[in-house]
């Protein structure tokens, strides 16, 4: 409630609100009044008629009167007609006389004059009726007959108290119009000033919003720029770093001494760890870009985990490295094996780089299950390494960051495993938790949601690979297969040939896509390796082109290699009609694994179309 944009919003409110109670009550009492005054008018009214109908019957009394008492006999029947009337005309007098307390003197002569006077015709009509005979007309009869200018006097009283309460009543009716008119004006100039503010408030919202959605476009042409630098920088480094690491394999299977076979390992561990370097930064950024999809599928999780212990440095005497599973954890979970992968592999190098006595252990159990089939799988890795201050186990998963800078030139790390970590588990909907004291280890533990996938078939099931595997020299007798490789960069090309050489085949080389496509247009083949980006055409144009060609999208089975590492050059090659792909730097065996993989179909498709070309 302390924000200004709010307490903006509920003064408006108020002064609207006030003003319009102002506005109802000025009705209400214009209502009250008005109805007040009609019934007091409408009672004045009717009062006033009352007393000119009793001053008009006596006034057709004595005319009657007269009438007879001149010998006009005719009349005798009106006179009792009238004094009939009279009597009715007469009975709303003693109310009135009693409400009006200002003229009490004047109304007890009133009713004493009518009395005698009514008194009068009814003795002159009864003595007519019994006689017959009319009695001269009475000296004082002016006297008898002085009701009604008694009369005249309250008519004259109620007329004027009349006009002056319909003048008060107009006079009312003004006012109130008049107060109306302005309680309108002033609701008119407080929407005008609200209008006028509320419009000052939504140009300053429109100019922030407007700020801001310039800053986060700028920020977004940032960010676009920042991923396509990393994306030429990801492919100038994976390029040479192609060349370093295939070479290294090359040179390991060869005939080294054991000294340049130590020399060959280091190159080839020390590019490894370049690589894990550049992954790291790159996986950041993809994170950052929202650009990371997790790509699940059924996974034998005891398989995983001991493939992963046969990536890493076997136990030792001073340093024993170990992993439980529980039986509770089901044999098939359905996750990102990679992501699952990675995420292990960073607590347990993270671990191992702190830890030089003692012991490394991972455990991973079943938490809990939930009725709609999810599992919480948690996981555990304990070290005795040396530990984390309290106040500094909340700088753990921040990028780039050391929990300890003064650790930094003794272990190393650019602070982005963790990181990558923290946020791999988020997008598995899990969360983790951080256990540690100084001096006697730590302990990482986090789950993930996943669930049980019940399959026993068709689960690939990997073995950890030895270190520099030799490559099948014979794999071309079984698989007699044309091979093209095209690569801008003469390094990888040779690195592909090389492998390719060991495995027994002799390929074609071109240099880039356009060079392809016309040696295609010449000769027949089976497999090609293609590259993504080469100058003059890149290797999905290229592709496009040669399955125009060949008029058949499945061969040749074109194999993308590329040092995009940022995400989309997968969906790239896919849509351009290549069948697979393999990131840079590759090993040979990789090459090595996709001849197995495609062959037997390319073989079976040789078969097929000889069939059709000797019936």
């Amino acid at each position: 409630m302390g924000s200004p944009a709010l307490k903006q919003l509920l003064a408006n409110f108020a002064i609207k609100l006030l003003l319009t109670l102002i506005l109802i009550g000025s009705g209400v009492y214009l209502l009250v009044t008005n109805n007040d005054n009609a019934n007091y008018l409408s009672q004045k009214e009717q009062r006033l008629a009352s007393l000119i109908t009793l001053s008009k019957n006596l006034e057709q009394c004595s005319h009657a009167y007269l009438q007879i008492a001149n010998s006009d006999h005719t009349k005798i029947d009106s006179l009792k007609s009238y004094l009939n009337s009279l009597a009715k005309n007469k009975s709303f007098l003693p109310k009135y006389l009693e409400d009006a307390e200002n003229y009490k003197s004047e109304g007890k002569a009133l009713v004493n004059s009518l009395e005698v006077e009514e008194a009068f015709y009814h003795k002159q009509l009864n003595l007519i009726l019994e006689t017959g005979v009319v009695s001269a007309v009475p000296p004082n009869f002016a006297e008898l007959i002085a009701t009604q200018s008694l009369l005249y006097k309250f008519i004259k009283a109620d007329a004027e108290d009349l006009h002056v309460k319909g003048q008060q009543n107009a006079k009312l009716h003004q006012q109130l119009a008049y107060l109306v008119i302005g309680i309108g004006m002033l609701i008119m100039i407080m929407n005008s000033l609200i209008y006028y503010r509320s419009r000052k408030s939504l140009q300053k919202q429109i100019a922030h919003e407007k700020e801001i959605y310039n800053a986060k476009l700028a920020a977004q042409l940032a960010n676009n720029a920042k991923s396509e630098y990393l994306a030429m920088i990801s492919h100038e480094i994976r390029t040479p770093m192609n060349g370093v690491l295939g070479m290294s394999n090359l040179l390991l299977q060869g005939a080294l001494t054991d000294e340049q076979k130590d020399y060959a390992k280091t190159i080839h561990h020390s590019a490894e760890s370049l690589l894990r370097i550049v992954n790291d930064v790159l996986d950041f950024s993809k994170i950052e870009a929202g650009k990371i999809q997790l790509n699940h599928a059924a996974v034998d999780i005891r398989n995983l985990i001991e493939e992963l212990f046969g990536l890493m440095p076997n136990s030792t005497d001073q340093l024993k490295i170990n992993f439980v599973v529980d039986e509770s954890v089901p044999q098939f979970i359905y996750t990102d094996a990679f992501r699952l992968k990675q995420i292990l592999f960073n607590f347990l190098s993270n671990a191992k780089k702190f830890t030089s006595s003692g012991s490394i252990n991972l455990e991973c159990k079943t938490i809990d299950k939930e009725e709609n089939g999810n599992i919480r799988l948690g996981f555990s890795i304990k070290d005795t390494g040396i530990g984390i201050a309290e106040e500094r186990i909340k700088l753990l998963f921040k990028p780039f960051v050391q929990v300890d800078h003064t650790s930094v030139r003794k272990y190393g790390g650019t602070g982005l495993g963790l990181n990558i970590a923290y946020n791999l588990i988020s997008m598995m909907s899990g969360k983790v938790k951080v256990n540690s004291e100084v001096g006697k280890g730590s302990v990482f533990t986090f789950y993930i949601v996943t669930k049980e996938i019940q399959q026993t078939k068709n689960v690939k099931q990997t073995v950890p690979q030895k270190e520099h595997r030799v490559l099948d020299k014979d794999l071309s007798d079984t698989f007699p297969l044309r091979i093209l490789a095209v690569d801008d960069n003469e390094v990888n090309l040779m690195l592909i040939t090389k492998t390719l050489s060991k495995l027994g085949y002799s390929c074609k080389k071109a240099s880039n896509g356009q060079l392809a496509l016309d040696i295609v247009k010449q000769e027949d083949f089976d497999l090609i390796f293609m590259d993504m980006q080469m100058p003059i055409m890149d290797g999905t144009v290229a592709t496009t082109e040669i399955r125009k060609h060949y008029r058949v999208y499945e061969y040749p089975v074109v194999i993308a290699l590329t040092a995009n590492a940022l995400g989309d050059g997968r969906d790239k090659c896919l849509e351009a009609g290549m069948q697979d792909f393999i990131a840079k730097p590759f090993k040979p065996a990789e090459i090595e694994e996709v001849i197995k993989k495609w062959a037997p179909k390319i073989v079976v498709h040789h078969s097929k179309a000889q069939s059709i070309y000797l019936s």
